[in-house]
């Protein structure tokens, strides 16, 4: 893995290995299925792999841990539901976003994935916008990767690699010759976030089941938690990870709902101390949006939720 490996491990054998043994042998688990039957649910056949990146760039207002604790909540309800085995998560953490490491880490899943293979991307970082148009076939979006200081401007940062344009970061995936890829952003500036960002431009598997999930709509913010802590979708994400059962969509929706629901008092706090500072109002009511016109997150199914049994 990239990024902090040791930690990595570590917190996947914590979470996982050690929830789902203990939940077996005190016969905590929601339904009376072997392993092997669970291991089956999942209709496609296909191994799944993670790839979790987060960045909260120093000059950016908030803390760096956000990412960390978006990254730790998601991923960490995600692995197990998918039945993913460490050496298939991977994470990308801050100082271990940068433009480089993805390269190199795409790099290594283009070498190792196949077809029998599904991909699943948790991305949580800032989406900014270049300055000028830049033609029919560029977008003028860009993926903002860590840097210990921020870009003179953003196009100065493509230039050099140090950020990468939506467009490029979408060629970089299809790269990668999985049978199935889903890609969560969870950022702003949802413009860009739509299936076009996967199929209109010049690198595309035109027959690749692809599916694409928004933290926020079209012009939309991705508000934090109302104590700051975490992305507010990554937080009802992981909360629907660990209380839905079902397919990859029946988590969606109620991740949509609950992070819809929870948006509404924390945008009227904003939107009243926007007044206050007579600075201009961003949307941020939030609704993820869920692009998904081959159904595959409804086809993918998640092990059954461990039920914890209270003891005596």
């Amino acid at each position: 893995m990239t990024g902090s490996t040791s930690w990595t491990s570590a917190w996947h054998v914590r979470l996982c290995g050690k929830a789902i043994a203990a939940a077996l042998l005190t016969g905590a688990v929601s339904a009376s299925l072997p392993v092997a039957e669970l291991r089956a649910q999942d209709n496609q056949g296909l191994r799944n792999h993670i790839l979790g990146i987060g960045n909260c760039p120093p000059w950016n207002p908030q803390a760096r841990e956000v990412c960390y604790n978006s990254l730790e909540r998601v991923v960490g309800a995600l692995s197990p539901r998918l039945d993913a085995e460490p050496e298939a998560v991977h994470l990308l953490i801050n100082e271990g976003a940068s433009a480089s490491a993805l390269k190199l880490k795409v790099t290594e899943l283009a070498n190792g994935l196949g077809p029998n293979d599904r991909l699943i991307i948790y991305a949580n970082l800032p989406l900014g916008q270049l300055e000028a148009d830049q033609g029919e076939e560029v977008n003028g979006y860009i993926l903002e990767f860590w840097a210990s200081e921020q870009p003179e401007t953003p196009a100065n940062a493509i230039s050099e690699g140090t950020w990468i344009s939506a467009p490029a970061f979408a060629a970089m995936i299809h790269t990668i010759p999985a049978a199935e890829v889903v890609l969560m952003l969870d950022t702003n500036n949802s413009y860009a976030v739509n299936m076009h960002l996967l199929d209109t431009h010049s690198v595309d598997h035109k027959e690749r089941p692809e599916a694409l999930v928004s933290s926020a709509g079209a012009g939309q913010t991705a508000n934090y938690s109302a104590d700051r802590t975490i992305s507010l979708f990554a937080k009802h994400l992981a909360l629907a990870l660990e209380e839905t059962d079902g397919s990859l969509q029946d988590v969606m929706t109620v991740a949509v709902g609950g992070t819809r629901q929870a948006a509404i008092p924390i945008c009227a706090a904003l939107n009243e101390h926007k007044e206050e500072t007579s600075a201009p109002s961003a949307d941020c009511q939030q609704v993820p949006q869920i692009h998904d016109p081959s159904a595959i997150l409804n086809d993918t199914m998640l092990l059954p939720v461990i039920e914890t049994v209270p003891t005596e």
